[in-house]
């Protein structure tokens, strides 16, 4: 397994011509995940590592030899792994664990299907091709959802060792690079992803699906991270795979063709879409102003600030609500309207909607969708074609809500700052604006939470050199108590504490060993003096 190594992205070309398109749907009773092309049946409650996952597998090298990672089954000749796994390797066995009794089989490297890990982190995925074939039902449902913070999955790796296997159970963080998710243990007692795990299917505990590839691991013990491809990134390296892939895009065709826009405009629109960790948030977009908002869309999506941007002219609520709930993988009930499924469970997403005056109806696609969207702690965008346009009073009362909510909580942590003025005065000047013209308003939160954030990152350093700053103070006046105030010897360290101690942004450490370096110093100095003194009076 790589611990965020590089590798050079090697030229691939991708065929076509592999005959594994077409996934069974699932027998039994359950939910119902809904997805744009229809809906499918997922295990009752929800999946937990003790049930049997048959398309886990194995990888080994050779028939008796060492274990190199895992797999999964994507295809009854199919199995997806990392690249990292079978670099090198001319006779990779397949394991299918999961399943007693199964036999072991050969596998082949499927030519023009490897990716390696490339810069970013990116890629790092490998289809092999199975000499004999395995059962329909074995095979896994890959999944494309937003990412969505602490979502609960689990993985099963083959440490060595443990050939058997051992389960650990994760969360879901957040991007990391261009492609990669990173990944937590969900407690201090969880089994850590290392060696033998690379290549092991990602689980969604709510719906059993595979949300991506165990690619990285980094460190151990409380610090332990891992990594993890997502389905939609798979699927972009491997097209061939695309009829194994269920869930929303995400992204409408509005959205992937558009025209260029003025920099500046796009600049700040992308910012905003990316500050998914600034909670819920509102923006809404006027007439030519979504000309940057699209393309926006279109660079944020590289970089996973979008979950989903929807054209929703003529569309109605439960459609909306509908791509919402598929996208974020809420299973439904045969019973449950989409609309009162994400009222129950709204997931913190980042949606655009493109003309909503436009919707078959604006007013309660803005009450009953965005509003929901918004309590979740999603981040919301607003297209308007015209302005006054049905829905745009719905939306400007909803923003104005937020605002006002937004910056009842900015107070609060202004007035928590030791020094806070000049924020205080920035945050009454928005005040007044939003009284004025919260839409407006509403653009500006972001760069004055940024504000808050710094200023409270300041106060955090400060705190923790108080301590170091008493100290440099107690030594200095040491030195003068002995007679060292103009001792040449302490002038250069006593002026490297001062100046860690007034570095922006301050270093802690730099500051306590500059601090030290000085009282030691001081110390030395005294001695020194104490010696000459004791010698003069012999």
């Amino acid at each position: 397994m790589p611990v965020l190594r590089g590798f050079l992205r090697h030229g691939a070309t991708f065929s076509t011509s592999i005959a594994i398109v077409g996934c069974a749907p699932r027998r039994g009773g359950g939910a119902r995940v809904t997805s744009g092309s229809g809906s499918r049946q997922v295990p009752a409650g929800p999946h937990a590592p003790a049930a049997r996952e048959r398309w886990r597998v194995r990888v080994r090298r050779g028939w008796d030899g060492p274990v190199l990672g895992a797999g999964v089954l994507v295809g009854p000749e199919h199995v997806l792994t990392c690249a990292h796994v079978v670099a090198g390797v001319e006779d990779p066995v397949v394991d299918a664990v999961e399943v007693p009794g199964s036999p072991s089989c050969r596998a082949r490297l499927v030519d023009g299907m490897c990716v390696p890990e490339a810069d970013g982190p990116s890629g790092d995925v490998a289809l092999l091709r199975l000499d004999a074939p395995r059962p329909e039902e074995h095979v896994a449902v890959l999944r494309r959802m937003a990412v969505t913070r602490d979502r609960p999955v689990h993985a099963q790796g083959f440490p060595q060792g443990l050939d058997h296997g051992v389960w650990t159970r994760l969360t879901l963080f957040g991007h990391s690079g261009a492609e990669w998710l990173q990944m937590n243990l969900r407690s201090a007692t969880e089994q850590q992803v290392r060696v033998g795990y690379s290549g092991a299917g990602v689980t969604d505990d709510a719906t059993g699906d595979v949300l991506g590839l165990v690619v990285a691991r980094y460190g151990a013990g409380e610090a332990a991270l891992s990594w993890m491809i997502p389905v939609d990134a798979i699927a972009a390296h491997l097209p061939v795979l695309a009829g194994r892939v269920v869930g929303d895009t995400g992204i409408d065709p509005l959205f992937t063709d558009v025209a260029a826009a003025p920099a500046g405009d796009v600049g700040w629109v992308l910012d905003w879409l990316r500050h998914r960790g600034r909670g819920a948030a509102v923006l809404v977009a006027l007439g030519e102003e979504l000309a940057a908002v699209r393309q926006a869309v279109a660079a944020a999506d590289r970089g996973g600030g979008v979950d989903l941007a929807l054209d929703v002219r003529g569309r109605g609520v439960e459609e909306v609500a509908r791509r919402i709930v598929d996208r974020a993988g809420l299973p439904t009930s045969e019973v449950e309207r989409p609309s009162e499924r994400l009222r129950a469970d709204a997931p913190p997403v980042t949606v655009v909607l493109d003309g909503v005056d436009e919707a078959e109806e604006p007013v309660a696609l803005v009450d009953d969708v965005t509003r929901v969207v918004l309590g979740g702690g999603g981040r919301i965008v607003l297209g308007f074609r015209r302005e006054g346009s049905a829905g745009a009073s719905a939306a400007a009362a909803l923003v104005a809500g937020v605002v006002g909510t937004r910056l009842a909580a900015l107070a609060r942590r202004v007035d928590a700052l030791p020094d806070g003025t000049d924020l205080q005065l920035r945050l009454l000047v928005l005040r007044q604006a939003a009284e004025r013209d919260p839409v407006l308003a509403a653009r500006w939160l972001d760069e004055f939470e940024g504000g808050v954030e710094r200023a409270e990152r300041r106060a955090r350093r400060e705190r923790a050199v108080e301590d170091d700053r008493g100290l440099l103070e107690a030594s200095r006046a040491m030195a003068n108590d002995a007679g060292l105030e103009e001792d040449l010897g302490l002038a250069e360290p006593y002026r490297r504490a001062v100046a860690a101690l007034g570095a922006d942004p301050v270093d802690p450490r730099a500051v306590h060993a500059a601090v030290t370096a000085y009282r030691d110093a001081v110390r030395s100095a005294r001695e020194a003096e104490r010696g000459r003194e004791g010698e003069e009076d012999r």
